[in-house]
């Protein structure tokens, strides 16, 4: 029985790793779907989607505040960004990023003005990266209750307009390791 849980971990953790690899698209094939019912794109790509997108007021439906570091840091911002830019796209709503003052020096003070200026810039959620944004992002959400915020890597505050996102980062560390030993 053991031998066979074993397996069936094996093949979980394999089927996982496959579900995370790249579709491989045709040279001559455009990366993102066209809907041909609907005319609309789908896309699939963060790097065919424009940083910012405007809504026609000038006004921003989602946010993005990144964590200490840069924007395209290929990395946790990088990630966390696409994954909003593709939402964002794909369901046709206004987004913006907005980093804190003083880069990696930045302090909550800093982070709290980047989360005010994405809600005067008509925010409705505000997604924040990393768990340093914990003290600026609890400030921002009592003061600004009917904004959603959304805490990556960290937790909801206890608060009801905030959610919380976190992952076990050992897991992630430990899949790397692996999928580099298998590829020698």
């Amino acid at each position: 029985m053991k031998k066979f849980f074993a397996l069936l971990l094996a093949l979980v953790m394999v089927l996982s790793l496959v579900a995370c690899g790249d579709k491989k698209t045709d040279d001559n094939q455009d990366a993102n779907n066209t809907d041909d019912q609907q005319g609309e794109t789908t896309y699939t790509n963060p790097d065919d989607i424009d940083d910012n997108m405007t809504s026609e007021d000038g006004k921003y439906e989602v946010a993005f505040v990144t964590d200490v570091g840069q924007l395209k840091d290929k990395s946790f911002n990088q990630g966390t960004f696409d994954g909003v830019k593709l939402y964002a796209a794909n369901n046709g709503l206004s987004y913006k990023y907005y980093q804190p003052a003083n880069g990696d020096q930045a302090t909550d003070d800093d982070r709290y003005d980047a989360m005010k200026a994405a809600v005067d810039g008509g925010a409705k959620v505000i997604v924040c990266a990393g768990f340093m944004q914990g003290t600026a992002l609890e400030k921002a959400a009592k003061e600004f209750t009917d904004t959603k915020f959304v805490f990556i890597d960290g937790w909801s505050l206890g608060l009801d307009n905030v959610a919380g996102i976190a992952f076990n980062e050992e897991q992630c560390g430990y899949f790397a390791g692996y999928a580099v030993v298998k590829e020698g």
